[in-house]
């Protein structure tokens, strides 16, 4: 006769995966505004361990041409725009169309 699963184990197993899903499915930027610095949770469009998104135009800054960007800044709007809204091309219209879906208290 088998004995049953420890409730314990059965109850860390389930904690770990729910924090790996939310790890999976949820991620978030930060912006900087009025001087101070506020974070804003997502849900992502696809899978990823990555938590932090950087948004280069989440800031009171004026904000450069996205032709304009360096390599990396651009990289990491790529990244945003495809996790936060499921903008998969990395192109310069498509990342113009994601920023217009930036909410407003991110720019």
């Amino acid at each position: 006769m088998q004995k049953p699963f420890n409730k314990k184990i059965v109850y860390a197993a389930s904690l770990a995966f729910v924090l790996l899903i939310t790890w999976l499915f949820v991620g978030y930027v930060r912006s900087y505004l009025d001087e101070e610095q506020q974070i804003t949770f997502f849900v992502k469009k696809f899978p990823s361990f990555q938590l932090e998104f950087i948004d280069p135009f989440a800031n009171e800054a004026d904000s450069p041409a996205i032709a304009d960007l360096p390599a990396e800044d651009r990289k990491a709007l790529v990244d945003y725009c495809k996790y936060r809204f499921g903008v998969t091309s990395d192109s310069t219209e498509a990342l113009g169309e994601c920023i217009k879906n930036i909410p407003g208290y991110l720019k």
